[in-house]
């Protein structure tokens, strides 16, 4: 009697085994609610929630929880990455938490939600209450101050041979200098990734995938065929595209662990004949690597001596952007033909990789010429917060990771001072999760004239920079929440372009004149 009841004990033990595991793993898909224990709803914030407090809170926000929040609080900062998004602000469930809660979550933390209790003093932890309680007092659908469209025209001298210009005004958002129009030029792309203009009013769109889509006249007239390389990142024209029709595309070689094959960032030029890319060669290559490349880019620019620049990442561990003799975290320079000039700043360094033209970066993804004092810009992204706008000098250091602005994912210090010696600090820095950068100049946008725009991808926003001595004198946000900006464009017809990487769209700004002006 004792073993038959000893045979069912453990036949309804192992019977439950499965069971239990079927239950904890749709517990932990599901996650209960996040709750506070009873006593953090009695914890009462001992000082005021007055402007100036609030508007600390919001400097703490942009750097330590945009990129996953959202510029808006919307909790889509990186959609798709987290197994349980981050908290939505104007969700009515975080909007009746008390302070108290959102105090002791924010100060414990939980899972990829970082524990701020040793990383921030009291008194910001509840500056950063303070900002985050304002997102339920406004719409979370608000993009921009519209205005009356009735009141605005768009100048009939305002042409382009690309893409024709609307006559009629559609919509009307007032800037701080500038009321414009939003012209949607073109919607389904897939995950598009850049942009360049060629003569005759043809441009073309790299997509992801590896599509190259031509347009003229506002139609999407081809797809290009030839050898063109999936994990597509940029494109860019020679500068003498008009006599040698050359062509010039970065993309990722993924690591394939089946083959046994590695990773590689990779530079191929060909020339472009109707809609045929032709005479394709693989011009330079960097790695090997073993990570896969999806959150890698890779940006080309020319400068007026039609040398070649090409950004390459962190694909591995953070301290080989220090290294010389490791291609991670830095600028290259090459000739146009993908050989390396011999007044590089490292090219007699031994045991350096004599391309090398700046170092130290964690991962520039815009890089820019700039048309008027010739120098070539970037952009990169810092972990949390600590993103650069950076003027490229030839053997420059850019300090990643042991100079930096920039926070680990879980608030923790990188590095002592974001200042050393030998270290080339950023013209600006800020926390906008940078994707591209253009310049504009000129009368087309005359409050605008000069001022450096730059794509959030995390923020869903185009940054406007004013700058006066080199030093950023201003900042704005434009077209909030059209989608994860991906691309910036300063066109040959001297319209701003942008497009989105989520959700597929062309823009363009076109300025609008007041009708009693």
């Amino acid at each position: 009697m004792v073993f038959i009841r000893y045979k069912l004990l453990v036949f309804l033990i192992i019977l439950s085994i499965p069971l239990f595991i079927l239950s904890f793993k749709s517990n932990y898909l599901k996650q209960d609610p996040w709750k506070a224990p009873a006593f953090a709803d009695t914890i009462i914030s001992p000082m005021p929630f007055s402007p100036p407090f609030i508007s600390e809170g919001e400097k703490l926000y942009n750097t330590l929880c945009v990129s996953c929040h959202g510029q808006d609080g919307l909790g889509n900062g990186q959609p798709g990455r987290f197994n349980i998004e981050p908290a939505n602000f104007h969700d009515k469930k975080f909007v009746n938490q008390t302070d108290g809660s959102i105090f002791w979550k924010l100060s414990n933390g939980r899972g990829v939600m970082p524990a701020y209790n040793f990383a921030l003093s009291e008194e910001k932890r509840w500056q950063l209450i303070a900002y985050i309680r304002q997102f339920a007092k406004y719409s979370a659908n608000v993009k921009s101050k519209s205005v009356p469209i009735n009141k605005y025209y768009i100048k009939s001298n305002l042409q382009s041979s690309y893409f024709p210009v609307p006559k009629l005004v559609s919509n009307a958002t007032a800037s701080d200098d500038l009321v414009f129009m939003v012209d949607t030029i073109a919607s389904g792309l897939i995950r598009p990734w850049s942009m360049s203009f060629l003569p005759n009013g043809i441009s073309l769109i790299a997509e992801r995938s590896g599509r190259l889509l031509q347009f003229q006249n506002g139609n999407k007239i081809d797809t290009l065929i030839g050898n063109i390389p999936k994990s597509l990142r940029d494109i860019k024209p020679h500068p003498d595209f008009e006599k040698n029709r050359l062509i010039y595309l970065s993309y990722y070689i993924e690591p394939n662990k089946n083959l046994g094959t590695s990773g590689y960032t990779a530079l191929m030029r060909g020339q472009l004949i109707g809609n045929r890319f032709i005479n394709d060669t693989i011009i330079y290559k960097s790695g090997p690597f073993k990570n896969s490349g999806n959150y890698f880019g890779s940006k080309i620019g020319f400068d007026s001596q039609n040398y070649l620049y090409f950004t390459i990442g962190i694909h591995s561990d953070r301290k080989n952007s220090q290294s010389l003799s490791n291609y991670d975290g830095k600028t290259m320079r090459l000739n146009d033909d993908g050989s390396i000039p011999k007044d590089n700043p490292f090219y007699k360094t031994p045991g350096a990789l004599p391309e090398i033209y700046t170092f130290g970066h964690r991962m520039h993804q815009g890089l820019r010429k700039d048309p008027k004092s010739n120098r070539m810009l970037s952009v990169e992204f810092g972990e949390l917060g600590g993103d650069e706008l950076n003027v490229l000098k030839p053997g420059a250091n850019y300090g990643w990771p042991i100079a930096t602005f920039s926070l680990e994912y879980n608030g923790a210090i990188i590095s002592e001072s974001p200042y050393l010696k030998g270290i080339e600090p950023p013209m600006y820095h800020y926390a906008l999760a940078p994707s591209d950068l253009d310049f504009v100049y000129g009368n087309t946008y005359p409050a605008w004239d000069g001022n450096i725009f730059i794509g959030g991808l995390a923020t869903k926003k185009l940054f406007r920079l004013v700058l006066k001595d080199d030093k950023v004198i201003k900042e704005e946000s434009l077209l909030h929440n059209f989608g994860r900006i991906r691309g910036v464009n300063f066109g040959e017809d001297k319209l701003l372009y942008i497009f989105t990487e989520d959700t597929g769209l062309l823009l363009r700004i076109l300025p609008l004149q007041h009708k009693n002006d």
